[in-house]
């Protein structure tokens, strides 16, 4: 195999492994054998199995980065409708991507103080990236007092990622379509809200 197509293996084998168990648990000699490469390849990408762990997160978010951001929809200014989208975006780009999903849930739940060190600098960095696509140029006037909106983006940003946070914990064992629709509605429902208090 070409070298592209060995690394292409190894990461794909590691994130079998790293998805299903947790991270101290995980042996680089079984990511090896299943990717049937030698342990020295993985060594000359990543330097140890931490560096692995945390460029799978990288690459993870990498993916869900791209679905979000491409051919994001520019002709709506509306800050809330932008948020809905986003979510949505992401939402489904992780029920596209089951296993890159169970991994970062358990990259999320690593307790090895320099992963969590490292996961927030990377989740911070990346989801920054994804929040400029739904802020920019959206259209302040619509709030009454626009002075506040950074506070107001603030609020609703968190409420609604919140709300798509206890719907994953909730819908877990739905049918994709039937959990997406379910998590429409509930954000169409509290946009409408906040549409009504804060417009």
């Amino acid at each position: 195999m070409r070298m592209n197509d060995l690394k292409s293996a190894l990461i794909k084998s590691a994130y079998k492994a790293f998805s299903t168990t947790d991270f101290k648990k995980v042996s680089t000699n079984d990511i090896v054998q299943d990717a049937k490469v030698s342990k020295g390849l993985l060594f000359h990408y990543f330097k140890n199995k931490e560096s692995l762990y945390l460029s799978l997160y990288e690459m993870a978010w990498q993916v869900v980065y791209t679905e979000v951001t491409t051919d994001f929809p520019r002709d709506s200014q509306d800050l809330f409708l932008r948020l809905k989208e986003m979510i949505i975006r992401k939402t489904s780009s992780l029920q596209r991507h089951p296993t890159l999903a169970n991994f970062m849930k358990r990259v999320h739940a690593c307790q090895v103080p320099f992963i969590q060190q490292e996961r927030q600098r990377i989740y911070y960095n990346v989801n920054v990236d994804i929040y400029k696509s739904v802020y920019e140029d959206y259209d302040v006037s619509k709030f009454p007092h626009p002075e506040h909106h950074d506070e107001i983006s603030k609020v609703v940003t968190w409420t609604l990622n919140r709300i798509a946070s206890d719907w994953e914990k909730n819908h877990a064992n739905s049918t994709p379509e039937d959990a997406l629709k379910i998590l429409q509605a509930e954000l169409t429902h509290y946009i409408d809200f906040f549409k009504h208090y804060f417009y």
